[in-house]
C-alpha cells in the first residue's frame, strides 16, 4: 500500500567495544521532508544443463537520502563527528571523522497505519549547501544530506514494521530505543 506521509525522524550513536556494537537512545532530529532509500543488490545466476538453476541476490549497501526542514547544528555536529563549542557553533575540520548512527522514522499509509523503519548502519557525507538571494516570491532552501547504508556484524541492515493501531506495543515502542531481533 501506497504512503502518504513521512515524519518522527530519529537517530541513535552505535559505539563499539570489544567487538560489540551498541545502540544509544535515539534523538529526534529536525522535521523530515523526504527520505529516499535505494539498495545496490550483488546478483549472480548459476547455470546448469544450459539454464539458470538459481539466482543468488544479496545485500551489498544503500544510500539515504534526507531532506529536512533544518539540520540544526547539534544533529550536523554529530552526523558529520564536527565540534560543536559551548555557543552552539559548529565547527568543519579536516580532521571530522563521521560516527555510524542507526536513523530511524515512520511513513503513514493509505489505510491509516504506519510502516516504522530503522536503518542500523548508517554513514553520513557532508551535505551540499544552496543559498539564494530572495525574489519577489517566497522560495524555500532546505538541506540535504546523504549517508551510506552497510550491514551490521551480524548481517542485517534493516528493521520494518507495519502498524501504530491502538495496541500496537511494537509501534508504540520504536522510537524509544533502535529495534532488536527478539527470537534469538
Amino acid at each position: 500500500m501506497a504512503t502518504i506521509g513521512l515524519r518522527d525522524l530519529y537517530r541513535a550513536a552505535i559505539t563499539e567495544a570489544a567487538g560489540v556494537e551498541t545502540y544509544g537512545t535515539p534523538t529526534r532530529m529536525a522535521k523530515a521532508i523526504s527520505a529516499e532509500l535505494s539498495v545496490e543488490v550483488a546478483e549472480a545466476p548459476l547455470y546448469a544443463d544450459d539454464a539458470i538453476d538459481a539466482i543468488v541476490k544479496e545485500f551489498v549497501s544503500g544510500e539515504l537520502t534526507l531532506n529536512v526542514n533544518d539540520l540544526l547544528p547539534a544533529d550536523l555536529a554529530a552526523l558529520l563527528g564536527q565540534t560543536q563549542d559551548d555557543d552552539n557553533v559548529v565547527y568543519a575540520g579536516e580532521n571530522d571523522a563521521p560516527p555510524y548512527f542507526a536513523i530511524g522514522f515512520k511513513a503513514k499509509k493509505a489505510d491509516g497505519t504506519y510502516k516504522y523503519i530503522w536503518l542500523y548502519k548508517v554513514k553520513f557525507g557532508i551535505p551540499d549547501e544552496s543559498y539564494t538571494t530572495k525574489g519577489d516570491s517566497i522560495e524555500f532552501s532546505t538541506p540535504t544530506i546523504v549517508g551510506t547504508i552497510v550491514k551490521r556484524p551480524d548481517g542485517l541492515w534493516k528493521a520494518e514494521h507495519v502498524g501504530g493501531a491502538t495496541g500496537d506495543t511494537v509501534a508504540a515502542a520504536w522510537f524509544t530505543a533502535v529495534r532488536e531481533p527478539n527470537n534469538e
